[in-house]
């Protein structure tokens, strides 16, 4: 069963989806300007790629059914 998205979208999504959280951080909490926060989303979104790139693994087979 071979249902599964490609792993690149899966790590372009979850890159994104941390780097949306950066963002946010470094307004609220930081106070940075646009341009800062930019950097710092652009940033943190290649490092979360690169790190998922390294160790994302192909979906694994479940467990098989014996069929009586």
């Amino acid at each position: 069963m071979n249902n599964t998205a490609p792993k690149i979208t899966g790590m372009i999504v979850v890159a994104a989806m941390f780097s949306l959280v950066s963002v946010g951080v470094s307004y609220v909490v930081f106070g940075l300007e646009r341009a800062d926060i930019i950097l710092v989303g652009i940033g943190v979104a290649a490092a979360v790629f690169i790190f998922l790139a390294l160790g994302w693994r192909e979906p694994q087979d479940g467990p098989e059914r014996l069929s009586k």
